[in-house]
């Protein structure tokens, strides 16, 4: 009977480490502790003037308040979900996330110095790499679609 448990809770970590995928993780530097990415969420409103959508074969672009985020059919996720699922997260402003990602790094940043004892500089990638970044775009009254994306550009 133990066996079977251990059995049960090796499966269990198991599938919960599968869930994450390694670009879900950042690190300040090559070979540094990597740190999870917070997830936000931003809606794509094709009505707005300030938004577009420019589809290639498999790439499709989201311009969204000069934000530029990146859907790749071949790396990112795509999925269709109920409208409620707008009632259990929070929006982002596409133009608040810069600032955001800015304050996000700075404070991990003062995190990992105290905790680390070293003095670390400004990211090399840029601060579009701090998050984890989902659009929804609604296709029917009910229905949205939910995409994976890079956060390919900011008007920094």
């Amino acid at each position: 009977m133990k066996k079977y448990i251990y059995l049960l809770m090796l499966v269990l970590i198991n599938s919960i480490n599968a869930q994450t995928k390694p670009t879900d993780y950042f690190s300040f530097y090559k070979g540094g502790e990597k740190y999870l990415k917070p997830i936000k969420y931003v809606m794509f409103d094709s009505g707005n003037n300030d938004n577009s959508k420019i589809q290639d074969k498999q790439v499709t672009y989201f311009q969204i308040k000069k934000e530029r985020f990146k859907f790749d059919i071949k790396n990112n996720i795509v999925d269709t979900c109920s409208v409620d699922i707008l009632k259990k997260i929070s929006l982002e402003n596409p133009s608040e996330l810069e600032n955001d990602a800015i304050v996000f790094y700075k404070n991990k940043k003062k995190e990992v110095e105290s905790k680390n004892k070293v003095k670390l500089l400004y990211p090399p990638k840029g601060y579009n790499s701090f998050f984890k970044i989902y659009i929804f775009e609604k296709i029917k009254s009910n229905k949205i679609i939910k995409y994976e994306v890079d956060w390919e550009y900011s008007d920094f």
